[in-house]
């Protein structure tokens, strides 16, 4: 019976399995009867049997190194799915207050009791609140285009998109309602200014208004208030001015039968009547100019050349009272004055200075562009700044406050009611009129009016 020839493989027991390929331990091949075949066969055989091992080896380590590999990127992965759900976490925690912030700021502009609009590039309305809402008839959409909203398409209102950096633009404007009619507002229109770092044009307009009419109804019940007790202070004056020569004139009335044959009498008699008469004749026409109405707008005045006109009309009457002329006047945009009334205004102011000055004295007129705080906002604004100063007596400190008051004068002659009737003129052109005075030293009168500026 022939021999048997086994080969057997086996593992030496190094590691235990711990799957199909995971031994640690080498394949080792062992030869238990080859005698059968020849030698040549046997080592190629045991050639064979050697790469195999080797090669199995090779597969089980890199296995074990796969799976190390596996393992250790299923806990990065873990890792990074836990720094991602707590990435979601804050960023859903952040998502929410900002919707809570963007709830509260939506109910603060709702609540606002002013207007307001907020106006990209182009001109697109992209907010509006309620208060605008509801003032301009807007309740149930919104409008478009910011120019749906203006009344007067040639007023420039909103700054220029490369404008992002200017101060804000104010003023009064009339808005058109969704339904076609018009509301009077004060305004102020904010630059949105770019985001980041960036220097290169603003991201849109905030527009702020606020409705005037309820304002203006409240002012004018104020100034018919004012009138009224104006009116009574008035109808005090005028009897008083009217009294002394009314006295006079019924005092020689009653002395006239039984002093009529008295030459002396009668001439002094004509004389006191007629002068008594003309009093109230000038107190008449002055009250006549102070109830006249003025009508700015319907006037362009060059201002300059106004004041150079009066000017030349008083030049006679300086020169023979010895008084020099210094005139600094610059040019002026045309005005919206009424040329005859500011004339008028002129012509009183100078007069005045005259009679505060004794030969020798000196008159300066001034005219210049100015910028200054104007409005109750103290807002820039560029005025036309007219100026009237004398090197005369001056008025004491404590007549300041009444000059302007009717029927308040300091000669025996006036009726005091040129400056009175000067200050109402110059109210009523949207202008104002200011007194500095030192007493001895002189006095000067400065009337300051609005340019209006073409945009």
């Amino acid at each position: 019976m022939p021999t048997e020839n086994r080969v057997t493989m086996t593992k030496t027991p190094e590691q235990p399995q711990s799957g199909p390929l995971e031994a640690s331990s080498e394949v080792d091949l062992r030869l238990e009867d080859m005698s059968h075949l020849s030698a040549e066969e046997a080592r190629l055989l045991r050639r064979h049997f050697e790469i195999f091992t080797e090669t199995t080896n090779k597969l089980v380590t890199a296995h074990q190194h796969l799976q190390l590999q596996v393992r250790a990127l299923l806990e990065e992965l873990e890792q990074k799915n836990r720094e991602l759900e707590s990435v979601n976490s804050e960023l859903a925690h952040r998502i929410r207050e900002t919707e809570q912030v963007r709830e509260f700021l939506d109910r603060v502009i709702d609540s606002m009791h002013t207007g307001l609009v907020a106006i990209d590039v182009d001109g697109y309305v992209t907010r509006i609140n309620e208060a605008a809402r509801v003032l301009l008839g807007w309740e149930d959409q919104s409008p478009s285009q910011f120019e749906e909203l203006v009344a007067n398409q040639s007023q420039r209102i909103l700054p220029a998109v490369s404008d992002w950096d200017q101060a804000p633009r104010s003023g009064e404007t009339r808005l058109r309602k969704r339904h076609g009619d018009t509301l009077l507002v004060r305004y102020t229109a904010v630059p949105i200014a770019p985001s980041g770092g960036e220097q290169t044009v603003q991201r849109g307009t905030l527009f702020v208004f606020e409705d005037l009419s309820r304002l203006r109804l409240l002012e004018e019940k104020v100034r018919r208030a004012s009138r009224l007790t104006a009116l009574g202070e008035l109808a005090a004056g005028v009897a008083h001015e009217m009294r002394n020569p009314l006295a006079t004139m019924r005092g020689f009335l009653q002395l006239l039968p039984s002093e009529y044959e008295d030459p002396g009498f009668r001439e002094e008699c004509s004389t006191r009547l007629i002068r008594e008469i003309d009093r109230l004749a000038r107190l008449t026409e002055s009250l006549l100019e102070l109830a006249r109405p003025v009508r700015p707008d319907d006037y362009e005045t060059d201002l300059k050349a106004l004041v150079e006109e009066v000017l030349n009309e008083q030049q006679e009457a300086l020169q023979v009272e010895d008084i020099r002329l210094e005139i600094h006047l610059m040019q002026i945009p045309p005005l919206p004055l009424d040329r005859d009334r500011i004339k008028q205004v002129l012509l009183n102011l100078i007069i005045n200075a005259r009679q505060a000055m004794a030969p020798g004295g000196k008159l300066e007129v001034t005219l210049e562009p100015r910028p200054e705080a104007w409005g109750a906002e103290d807002q820039l604004t560029l005025l036309a700044v007219l100026s009237v100063r004398d090197n005369g007596k001056g008025i004491e400190s404590h007549h300041l406050d009444q000059i302007f008051d009717p029927f308040f004068t300091t000669r025996d002659e006036g009726t005091g009611l040129g400056l009175a009737l000067c200050y109402r003129i110059i109210e009523e052109h949207g202008g104002v009129i200011r007194v500095e005075s030192t007493p001895g030293k002189g006095s000067a009168f400065t009337l300051y009016f609005p340019i209006r500026c073409e945009e």
